[in-house]
C-alpha cells in the first residue's frame, strides 16, 4: 500500500493547475476530503487503517493551523501508545484562550499550556507522557483509567518501541510516528511522578480519586483487557489476583500467567485476540497452531494443580456474565 498523502490546493496550483479540480476528483470518487480543503487518494485511504486515518486526520488539522496545534489527551495518548479504549471520535489539542469553542468541527480543545510540558514525535507537537496521564486519569472512570496507569508505569518493550520522542523545537524525526502502536511508548512514568502530579491537584475530590487509581495501578499489567479486568474484579468484590505468576512447562521454560489466585490455586487469564492474531507474537505460526500451542500450555499448567477460568473482552465487559463466570470458578465475592 502507498502511504497517504494529504493533498492541498496550493499543491494543484503549484503545478498551475486549478485547485477547484479537487472537488471535482472528489465527486468522481478518487480523493477522499480528510478536512475542508484537505485530501487524500480514495485508494490510499480505503487500504488505511482506522488508527492511520486518524493519523491523517491529525495531519490535515496541523496543515490549515495557522500555528502548529499540541494534541493533548486522548490523540496524545495514541503516539505514547496508552491503553485507551477505542480510537477517539475527535482530535483533542491544547487552548491557552479559556473562551476559545471547546468542541467543535470534529475537535476538541482543552486549556492547558502551549510551551510547558510538551514533546515532539515526528511532525507532531504533544503533552508529554505524565500530562497526558494524568489527564486521561482525571477523566476516565476507574477500570479506564487504571488501564492507562498501568500502560504508564511499563517500559516499552524492544520490538514495540517504534515512536521516538524530543524536546519541541528539535528536527523532527523523519520516520512517520504510529498512530497504531502495541504497546506503550517512550519511557515510562513513575507511580512517585504520578502521585505528585495527583499532590498538585487544586480539588481534593479529584485527589483522591486520582490517588486511588494510582497506588492500584501495576506495570505487570500485560494489556488494557487485564488491567480492565483486574480493575471489575476490585469494584465486583472478588479478592486481589497475583499479576505474572511463573509456572514452570515440562521442558523447563517458564511460562506467567495474567492472574493466579493462591489461596483457590486458580489460574486467571483474558483471552485477548492478540495472542492469536498478531503477526509478531506467533514466530511464523497459523492461527491454528497458536490455539494448540495456547492449549498446550494451559495443560502443563494444569499439571501443577490448578484451576484455570480464561474469559474474553465481552464476558468481561458484561458485569453478569463475568460475575458468573468468576463465581462458577471458585472466587469468592464479598
Amino acid at each position: 500500500m502507498n502511504k497517504p498523502r494529504l493533498i492541498l490546493p496550493a499543491d494543484l496550483r503549484l503545478v498551475g493547475q486549478d485547485s477547484r479540480r479537487l472537488a471535482q476528483l472528489e465527486n468522481k470518487g478518487e480523493l477522499v476530503r480528510i478536512r475542508r480543503g484537505v485530501y487524500t487518494k480514495s485508494a490510499d485511504w480505503n487500504n488505511s487503517s482506522p488508527s492511520q486515518r486518524y493519523g491523517l486526520q491529525a495531519a490535515a488539522f496541523q496543515a490549515l493551523a495557522a500555528r502548529r496545534p499540541v494534541l493533548c489527551h486522548a490523540t496524545a495518548a495514541r503516539l505514547w501508545g496508552l491503553w485507551i479504549v477505542g480510537l477517539p471520535s475527535k482530535l483533542h489539542v491544547v487552548t491557552d484562550v479559556a473562551t476559545s469553542g471547546r468542541n467543535n468541527n470534529g475537535v476538541m480543545r482543552h486549556l492547558g499550556s502551549l510551551t510547558n510540558g510538551i514533546v515532539q514525535c515526528g511532525p507532531f507537537l504533544l503533552t508529554d507522557k505524565l500530562t497526558t496521564t494524568m489527564a486521561l486519569v482525571k477523566e476516565l472512570a476507574f477500570p479506564y483509567a487504571v488501564a492507562v496507569c498501568d500502560s504508564a508505569l511499563r517500559k516499552p518493550e524492544g520490538r514495540q518501541a517504534v515512536n521516538r520522542f524530543t524536546a519541541a523545537g528539535y528536527v523532527p524525526d523523519a520516520r512517520e510516528p504510529s498512530w497504531g502502536t502495541d504497546g506503550p511508548q517512550g519511557p515510562a512514568v513513575s507511580a512517585d511522578e504520578l502521585r505528585a502530579a495527583a499532590g498538585r491537584l487544586t480539588s481534593r475530590a479529584a485527589r483522591e480519586r486520582t490517588l486511588a487509581v494510582i497506588n492500584f495501578a501495576s506495570a505487570l499489567s500485560g494489556s488494557a483487557g487485564e488491567s480492565i479486568s483486574r480493575a471489575k474484579m476490585l469494584q465486583l468484590g472478588f479478592p486481589a489476583p497475583v499479576l505474572q505468576q511463573p509456572f514452570i512447562l515440562r521442558d523447563g521454560r517458564e511460562a506467567k500467567v495474567d492472574f493466579w489466585f493462591e489461596e483457590r490455586r486458580l489460574v486467571g487469564e483474558f483471552d485477548g485476540k492478540g495472542k492469536y492474531l498478531r503477526a509478531d507474537w506467533g514466530k511464523g505460526k497459523s492461527i491454528q497452531d497458536r490455539v494448540l500451542a495456547e492449549k498446550a500450555r494451559e495443560d502443563q499448567i494444569r499439571a501443577h494443580g490448578v484451576g484455570f477460568v480464561r474469559w474474553t473482552w465481552a464476558e468481561m465487559m458484561s458485569r453478569e456474565r463475568f460475575v458468573r463466570l468468576l463465581l462458577q470458578a471458585g472466587l469468592p465475592q464479598k
